[in-house]
């Protein structure tokens, strides 16, 4: 039964290739590694050129060096091996790759034998390059269409890293000085919240999401976004951590009456009803300032540690003795709950502002870094392409 399987496995995914291999589809291939990807790469290629697609015209794009120079070696393996090769083993690698049987003195068999030729009399070569290599030959032929400048130069990864930390102790030197008040302060807002060590790990995602940062700081502006973030979290403008946490500790938000008629409840109870009656009754006869500061104790009379009421918060005894305790204590730890809730969402929402604020504090240090030595990393070269191509008009003439 295994076997059998397999088998229907193996053909399936031969299926499946000879199909993504024809030049009339359009072909998505998602596999893991070794699946086999870049064989069905060259297949493709090497159908579109049979089909009488010109080498010249056909351009091959990868992650990486190693990827691009190992397809152009086995792509130039396989036309050197169809120079030599006898007819009858031709015909079958044909029909393994197309599907269909050529004829032994047919035109298939002939454009086969001269693709090699073809592809070493190609200006320049077969285009298989990596994304970052096209789109740097793309702007060093069209930099006046693209806006920038023609000497531009294009910053490694190593570089472009060491250009990024370059740009975050200017700025943090900045805040550090007290000469941008406003960055001050999300630098002290940040690190209230995380270790320096988390801080640089924070510092260096932000640089890796740049491109879609500066998109979205482009597109929308920085209050923008910020205002995107704060709806995406239920965060309503000029709610804060603070100012949420003053009004739920309030006499206002307060069932006072109810909460009373509980401690009362609680101290003719067990000894544990007792010890959360004397702490419900020392908070709420505390004045609303030292209510903000022991909050989080209060909390943990009705809340767990995963923010989650307690089963208990009465035993059944005590409450038989005071009906309705059980309910008024449930709706306090609800109402705690949800407080908290609005209070986590505020203050992430807050952190998330400051960090942002820095973020677009090092992006625009480090652009204006990048355009004193007119360089572009590679998000800059894969958007800039990118614009390039979007232009009407522009992408039947600016590949070939």
């Amino acid at each position: 039964m295994t076997a059998t399987i397999e088998n229907l496995i193996g053909r399936q995914a031969k299926l499946d290739q000879q199909r993504a291999v024809r030049p009339s589809h359009s072909i998505w291939v998602p596999a893991s590694a070794g699946a086999g990807k870049t064989t069905v790469l060259i297949d493709r290629t090497l159908a579109l050129m049979l089909a009488g697609t010109p080498p010249g015209r056909i351009l091959c794009l990868t992650f990486t060096k190693a990827a691009a120079a190992e397809m152009a070696n086995r792509l130039a393996e396989r036309l050197g091996r169809w120079t030599a090769m006898s007819d009858d083993d031709l015909g079958k690698d044909l029909h393994r790759l197309t599907g269909k049987v050529p004829e032994p003195d047919g035109d298939a068999m002939r454009r086969a034998r001269r693709l090699f030729a073809r592809v070493l009399e190609c200006h320049g070569g077969m285009k298989i390059q990596t994304i970052h290599a096209f789109c740097q030959s793309l702007l060093r032929r069209f930099p006046l269409e693209a806006g920038i400048a023609p000497h531009f130069e294009p910053l490694d990864e190593r570089s472009a890293a060491e250009q990024m930390l370059a740009a975050r102790e200017v700025v943090l030197e900045r805040a550090r000085s007290g000469a941008a008040p406003d960055l001050a302060a999300a630098l002290a807002a940040v690190t209230a919240r995380v270790a320096e060590r988390e801080f640089g790990e924070l510092m260096r995602g932000l640089a890796a999401e740049r491109g879609r940062l500066m998109g979205l700081v482009a597109t929308l502006g920085l209050d923008g976004l910020v205002g995107m973030v704060r709806r995406c979290l239920g965060v309503a403008p000029g709610e804060t951590e603070g100012g949420l946490l003053a009004a739920g500790v309030a006499d206002q938000a307060l069932d006072l009456l109810g909460l009373r008629f509980c401690v009362a409840a609680l101290s003719g109870g067990s000894p544990g009803d007792a010890a959360r009656g004397n702490a419900l009754a020392a908070w709420l006869a505390a004045p609303e300032p030292q209510r903000m500061i022991d909050f989080a104790d209060y909390c943990r009379q009705f809340l767990t540690d995963k923010g989650a009421p307690r089963k208990n918060l009465i035993t059944k005894a005590a409450a038989a003795k005071a009906a309705g305790s059980d309910l008024i204590l449930q709706e306090e730890a609800e109402r705690l709950m949800t407080l908290g809730e609005r209070c986590r969402a505020a203050a992430l929402a807050d952190a998330t502002a400051a960090l942002l604020s820095l973020a677009e504090a090092m992006l625009a240090e480090y652009r204006r870094q990048k355009q004193r030595r007119a360089a572009l990393d590679y998000d800059d070269l894969i958007l800039m392409a990118r614009d390039l191509l979007r232009r009407p008009g522009v992408a039947p003439w600016v590949l070939f």
